[in-house]
């Protein structure tokens, strides 16, 4: 009986409970016209159906805090639906606009200037953020570890002589933008950089600290002070982690110039 209960169980989250006769029979389950049953009175048989219900939502729910960080929402993170609804008449990635930020963001990475990408100056800028004093021990470790993997899955092996040019860097991002699952990752290291920005542990951002992210990325308060007043669609004066994730990420991979996402990362170059 209690096999039968289980078996059954798994159904329930998905489709209404069958009713029992009344002599107790209850339908498990319907193969070719035929009712494979089992006698169980019905009080019984809803007090394990709803006991089995309980025990898979709450270790579905466990699985999402845990996840949460990494990957906010499939919705903001994982869809495109947002960004297919933009017209793309050529490949992703063509336009001079998504060009012109992705150069922009090129030169937010090179930290010493010398006009290539080297593992050294993103351990820099994860320095940076780390030295902020907000991310605790254990985020501190997996936000290294995301970059390290960014890096050696994008650029290859860690060493001095391995540098990434503008070009190297456009036709490497040309490249995410035409592939799904690398869509889905570009946003990985984001949910970090807010945590280390969230100064009270409030879960939201204000102007004030987000001009602690712009000092990081070497630009000014008054810059930081632009940005925010755009990307503050709702104006109220702070961003939340969804927010900021979904800003960021929209940076790289949409090509509407009339998105605030563009002043995510600053001033665009020219």
């Amino acid at each position: 009986m209690a096999l039968s209960l289980l078996r059954f169980g798994a159904r329930v989250v998905t489709r209404s409970l069958p009713k029992a006769n009344s002599t107790g029979i209850v339908c498990l389950e319907q193969v070719n016209a035929r009712c494979h049953t089992t006698r169980i009175s019905l009080g019984n048989f809803l007090k394990a159906s709803q006991w089995l219900e309980q025990r898979l939502y709450s270790k579905s729910a466990a699985g999402k805090r845990e996840t949460q960080l990494e990957n906010q929402s499939e919705s903001d993170s994982d869809s495109d639906s947002d960004l297919d609804n933009e017209s793309y008449k050529k490949e992703r990635g063509s336009s001079e606009f998504w060009r012109r930020k992705m150069r922009t963001f090129h030169g937010l990475l090179d930290i010493n200037k010398d006009g290539v990408i080297s593992f050294d100056d993103l351990q820099i800028l994860v320095d940076r953020f780390v030295d902020l004093g907000h991310l605790s021990p254990q985020h501190q470790k997996e936000f290294y570890n995301v970059i390290k993997t960014m890096w050696e899955e994008r650029w290859g092996s860690i060493g001095p002589y391995n540098l990434v040019t503008t070009e190297q860097y456009l036709e490497d991002m040309h490249h995410v933008m035409n592939d799904k699952q690398l869509r889905k990752k570009v946003h990985n290291f984001l949910p970090y950089l807010f945590k280390a920005l969230d100064k009270d542990k409030s879960g939201l951002i204000s102007v004030e600290e987000y001009k602690l992210f712009y000092k990081c990325l070497g630009l000014t308060d008054e810059a930081a002070i632009v940005s925010f007043s755009v990307i503050d669609e709702n104006c109220d004066g702070q961003l939340s982690l969804k927010e900021f994730v979904k800003l960021g990420r929209d940076f790289f991979l949409s090509e509407d110039q009339e998105r605030p996402s563009r002043m995510f990362w600053g001033p665009l170059i020219h």
